[in-house]
């Protein structure tokens, strides 16, 4: 007798980690996919149409997710985040002026270390610069929203300080700094009153 029929395998895609929202903290994952296959004494031999769209299973509590759920930063992620954003803030005002200006490099360096980048240096800062500017706005409006106002308000400050080593503020990098403010989700009332503090403490 010949035993046949239908079932659904899964495959993994992909694997990561992720901010398992019933867990409520990170975890391993598994991006997967199912798929209808013709059987033959139940052992699954031809491979037929796809069963249902992809999903996030977690690891540890096997909870499945839409893929959305992994837009959501780990917590790991999180940590990295002003560091990260500072850079892209820091590169996006030093071209928009004289980014070869020694004391404004200097001072950008160090201020990323000190943001928790030891390792971060003059070639990393040239590799910020080079990054294309529209990809970088993208980026900082979508991790933005993970930031506190606060931390926000700081990392436009410390932009604009540097902006403002090497004198006053040109009309790009005041129209920069404005456009890395919207970025990072700040009103332009925020904006003004953080680049006004900015000028204040440089005496510019």
């Amino acid at each position: 007798m010949i035993i046949f029929g239908w079932r659904v395998v899964f495959f993994t895609l992909t694997r990561g980690i992720f901010h398992c929202p019933s867990c409520g903290g990170d975890r391993d994952y598994r991006r997967r996919q199912g798929r209808n296959f013709f059987t033959l004494f139940f052992i699954p031999v031809i491979p037929l149409t796809k069963a249902g769209g992809e999903f996030v299973e977690c690891d540890t509590c096997h909870g499945r997710w839409n893929p959305g759920v992994l837009s959501v930063p780990t917590t790991a992620q999180l940590a990295q985040m002003p560091a990260m954003l500072l850079r892209m803030a820091i590169a996006q005002v030093l071209r928009s002026g004289d980014y070869t200006n020694g004391a404004a490099r200097s001072r950008a360096v160090g201020v990323v270390r000190q943001a928790g980048e030891g390792g971060y240096d003059d070639a990393a800062l040239n590799a910020d610069l080079g990054r294309p500017f529209d990809e970088v706005r993208a980026e900082m409006a979508r991790a933005a929203s993970a930031l506190a106002p606060e931390a926000r308000e700081s990392i436009l400050r410390a932009a604009a300080e540097i902006a403002l080593v090497d004198g006053p503020l040109s009309v790009s990098e005041e129209e920069t700094l404005s456009a890395v403010g919207a970025d990072l989700d700040l009103t332009r009332v925020q904006v003004t009153g953080v680049v006004s503090m900015a000028r204040q403490e440089s005496g510019h």
